[in-house]
């Protein structure tokens, strides 16, 4: 009951957060201007969904590993729900800044996608977490399968901090919000991004715990079919 009321409560938070502030971001806040060409930008404001969105997915994938070392540590089978139920909205919300980058990419560059660092390093992630599905969905024995969940999300997180750091490391045409000199949103642009990172943050939450209630609920009907079977 106590976890139905925060996820209520978390969900509503984020819900409201996240719809005030991609509304203030296109209705409120100024529209970016390019410094070497002095023209409007409007595209720049898919950036207050794709940022919170990938931020959030990129966080997603490293409480997967989170959680899964804590199964492994103490092989209790809530953590193997955390760290699935992690990976499937990391892998949700990245399939969501795949399809706000690309908008964003026709409208910047003209065209749908573009073999630079932060686009290319986060595919190759998307790919790797689909194989942590394929190879759950090969193993049937449920123990089997949330000892080598976890540590495939463990090894699959090694590449979060290299696409995070990617357009920092490389060259690269990939805007950077913030840069080393502190460069970056400022006022009604940066009250937009924080608004909707905090909303996507709770609304995140909420989804979270709902998943791992319902992994825990699938648990109990099957432990009772088996009870009722036997």
């Amino acid at each position: 009951m106590i976890m139905k009321k925060a996820i209520t409560i978390l969900l509503g938070i984020g819900s409201v957060l996240l719809l005030t502030g991609i509304a203030y971001a296109f209705l409120v806040a100024p529209i970016a201007v390019d410094p070497n060409t002095g023209k409007e930008v409007f595209h720049q404001k898919i950036l207050y969904f794709h940022v919170p969105v990938a931020e959030t997915s990129l966080v997603s994938f490293i409480l997967a590993a989170v959680f899964g070392a804590l199964f492994l540590y103490k092989r209790e089978r809530k953590y193997d729900f955390l760290s699935l139920a992690a990976v499937e909205l990391g892998f949700m919300y990245g399939l969501l800044v795949e399809m706000t980058g690309m908008m964003w990419d026709k409208a910047a560059w003209g065209v749908w996608w573009q073999w630079e660092p932060r686009l290319t390093t986060y595919l190759i992630l998307m790919l790797m977490y689909s194989g942590y599905f394929v190879m759950r969905s090969s193993i049937g024995e449920d123990s089997t399968k949330a000892r080598f969940g976890a540590v495939y999300a463990i090894i699959a997180a090694v590449n979060v901090p290299l696409t995070f750091f990617a357009i920092r490391l490389i060259p690269s045409i990939h805007p950077i919000l913030f840069d080393s000199s502190g460069a970056g949103l400022e006022g009604p642009l940066l009250v937009a991004f924080l608004v909707s990172m905090f909303g996507m943050t709770f609304f995140y939450v909420s989804l979270l715990l709902t998943r791992y209630q319902m992994f825990g609920v699938s648990e109990e009907l099957d432990i009772l079919k088996n009870q009722i079977g036997g």
